[in-house]
């Protein structure tokens, strides 16, 4: 329970994430407001992304999956080029920075410990893969596709991000690497105009752009399915678990996530009064937002774990001794160090915002109130309690 309660809670707060750094992005990265000679802040850009998306998502699931395929493709396709001009140039000042890649720096004290934080914002990169098995139902061989594809997810995610963060890194100077990767106009923008030509940072942002608005709609879908699936159950409202007559989606479940993501957007930019775009829009709402669904992520990726070797070692089964013990212990282990490394070192990820002091509070809150609502529900409600994620598994009719 706390683990389904608490998944939707983090996704729903992705695409939030993702609303405000879209939002920023298009208003820093366009010259929207000076082509038309408008004067349009940053919160229409975000409420009008999300308002696309949940059209998308309420006609056709299948067009906004398309939609999506086609932006993050583009994305892959510039980061790719990406890559070849830096590495084809030979990199920067300091040539390609090949002890970027060594981890164990994480470990240092001083800068090398407060580095950790970035550590555990490239769990926020990874997010997503995770949520193959929430497609189950739609794909024609699960069973099949979704370990394949889950394994393909993190497997070519590994190998992009370790490429691409290298060259990345290797854009800059040693020395000025920091400084450059808060320039808020774009670092990377820079470094494809510096290695690139005007062009390819002009096409970067576009395509940046895009990304950014099928990220949103993918954990939006991922969202909606968390609610549909909960409110199929009766664990939450059942009108969540209605679709669609015509179009077969989970309408209900679709339209209460854009007005969990409207409503804390708006919230977020009344609160700061609409102002500076970058402070508002990145820092606050796309980072604050990923970090506090990241630990909930992390948490439950580690309960995950745990199941597996609990549920190898109670069913006997003569799986691989690779597969269901020593992975499972290196995932709890690199999670819960992921955290404690964002805790840790939680005054250097945000400044002065004073929600930063509300991360771990509203975590605790999360999982201690959903965990209460399932003992409650097995004490009032055995019968609902039983049922709980078995639908699919076992074939279970709701009641």
């Amino acid at each position: 329970m706390a683990a389904g309660i608490c998944g939707a809670l983090a996704y729903a707060l992705f695409e939030v994430s993702l609303l405000g750094g879209g939002g920023f992005s298009f208003f820093a990265l366009t010259n929207f407001n000076d082509w038309f000679g408008w004067n349009l802040p940053w919160p229409m850009f975000a409420l009008a992304a999300a308002a696309l998306i949940s059209a998308l998502c309420y006609f056709d699931v299948e067009l906004s999956v398309r939609v999506l395929g086609f932006a993050l493709i583009g994305e892959i396709v510039i980061l790719v080029i990406f890559d070849l001009v830096v590495f084809g140039s030979g990199g920067g000042p300091d040539g390609i920075q090949y002890e970027s890649l060594n981890v164990f720096q994480l470990t240092d004290p001083g800068p090398g410990l407060a580095a950790g934080v970035g550590l555990f914002l490239a769990f926020w990169s990874w997010v997503g893969f995770e949520a193959v098995p929430n497609y189950a139902e739609e794909s024609r061989d699960p069973r099949r596709i979704v370990p394949l594809a889950t394994m393909i997810s993190v497997i070519g995610l590994g190998i992009g991000y370790v490429i691409t963060s290298l060259a990345f890194v290797s854009a800059f100077a040693e020395a000025d690497l920091v400084t450059a990767a808060q320039n808020p106009v774009g670092p990377f923008f820079v470094a494809m105009e510096e290695f690139g030509s005007n062009g390819l940072a002009t096409l970067m942002q576009v395509l940046i752009l895009t990304g950014s608005f099928a990220c949103a709609m993918a954990f939006h879908n991922v969202a909606m399915r968390y609610f549909y699936a909960l409110g199929r159950e009766g664990i939450l409202p059942r009108a969540l678990g209605r679709t669609h007559p015509t179009h077969r989606s989970p309408y209900i479940a679709s339209f209460v996530q854009t007005g969990i993501a409207v409503t804390l957007v708006l919230a977020w930019g009344i609160g700061a009064g609409f102002g500076d775009e970058f402070e508002t829009a990145y820092v606050r709402i796309y980072t604050m937002m990923a970090v506090q669904g990241v630990v909930w992520i992390l948490a439950i990726q580690a309960v995950c774990a745990l199941a597996v070797l609990v549920w190898h070692r109670r069913h006997k089964h003569p799986d691989s001794f690779w597969a269901v013990t020593v992975c499972p212990i290196i995932a709890i282990l690199g999670q819960a160090f992921a955290i404690y490394l964002l805790f840790a070192n939680i005054d250097t990820l945000a400044g002065t915002i004073g929600y930063v002091d509300l991360i771990a509070p509203i975590a605790v809150v999360g999982v201690v109130g959903s965990i209460l609502y399932a003992l409650i529900l097995k004490r009032r409600n055995r019968a609902k309690f039983d049922m709980i994620g078995r639908m699919i598994d076992e074939g279970v009719n709701a009641p």
